[in-house]
């Protein structure tokens, strides 16, 4: 499946981050921790804030909010939110568990948007829309 332009870029900003943390592993935990944060308070959380402020409730225009995907995604992202706050809070030696886990449901829930949200937001909004949502889509 060829990406809209609005969906292509969400879908780079994924790989950038995966690539970034894969780079990253078996660094300095301390390093990797404080990118991983940066990079969240940055970019990601706004990525998220983005999918929940805009493209789900687009999205529950032509499916219901109880759908399972936008259920799915919205708790993703409570658990997200969750585990970078351990992650930020964490001791020296409670550390690289947080960060692994931090890391492992970062690569899980991309996985999970590029292989089913990402298409089916494509499918059910359509290239049109997506593309006159993009100046919304740019505010987070």
């Amino acid at each position: 499946m060829t990406l809209c332009p609005q969906l292509r870029r969400l879908s780079a900003c994924h790989a950038r981050w995966l690539a970034d943390g894969r780079r990253r592993r078996g660094k300095c935990v301390d390093e990797q921790c404080a990118r991983l944060l940066a990079a969240w308070d940055q970019e990601m959380n706004a990525h998220c804030r983005a999918e929940e402020e805009v493209l789900l409730p687009e999205l529950t225009r032509h499916v219901p909010e109880t759908d399972a995907l936008v259920v799915f995604t919205l708790g993703d992202h409570v658990v997200l939110r969750r585990l970078a706050r351990e992650l930020r809070v964490a001791g020296d030696a409670a550390r690289p568990a947080a960060l692994a886990r931090f890391l492992e449901k970062l690569e899980e829930h991309f996985r999970f948007e590029e292989r089913t949200l990402i298409p089916v937001l494509q499918e059910t909004i359509g290239c049109d829309r997506l593309a006159s949502l993009a100046d919304e889509m740019a505010r987070w």
